[in-house]
């Protein structure tokens, strides 16, 4: 539960991380995570809250999320089923870098509730999450990011949220706001 007013800087990984050289996972498995915003400013400066390749929950709610952003990461496939859950409620992400929040082989038990995301910035293309190459048909500078691949990971439960790109020009793009993209590009 975080303190009222307060900036907490840095970010969060929870669950391991997949190498792309050996194609395992690496770090510990993960736990429950909720985060009591309680009106916080979380500066991430340049990181992310990451909930990745495990079958824990992040829920987080009524708090400021700049410099940084949110995501889901999971996978399916013959060697690992493991897609994270959770929640984001009344959460203001501003000024995030690549997007507010992205679910990337996830969306079945994840809800995205009454939030606002202002201003994600583009900072080029994203990565696939298999070997790392960056590749066009993954662009930042989103708000909203879901899986494209629905049928296999479910839809995420995305009601009631507002998006909104201060520059006149990409706040007419509607690619800017909520998009669907592929985990693999």
């Amino acid at each position: 539960e975080l303190e009222t007013g307060e900036v907490y800087t840095g970010g969060l990984l929870i669950g391991p991380i997949l190498s792309p050289i050996s194609w395992r996972l690496e770090g510990p498995p993960g736990c429950d995570v909720r985060i009591v915003g309680n009106g916080a400013i979380l500066d991430l400066q340049g990181s992310q809250l990451c909930i990745s390749y495990c079958n824990h929950r992040l829920d987080i709610d009524d708090c400021i999320v700049v410099g940084g952003n949110l995501r889901y990461r999971g996978i399916d496939n013959a060697d690992y089923s493991l897609t994270p859950e959770g929640s984001v409620r009344y959460v203001t992400f501003y000024g995030t870098d690549d997007y507010g929040v992205r679910l990337t082989g996830a969306g079945e038990g994840i809800t995205l509730e009454r939030n606002l995301a202002i201003n994600a910035i583009d900072t080029g293309w994203d990565f696939i999450y298999t070997h790392g190459t960056s590749l066009e048909w993954l662009p930042t500078g989103s708000n909203i990011c879901f899986s494209i691949q629905a049928g296999f990971y479910g839809e995420p439960t995305i009601r009631e949220n507002w998006s909104f790109h201060s520059d006149p020009v990409i706040n007419a793009d509607p690619l800017r706001h909520f998009v669907m993209l592929c985990e693999y590009g």
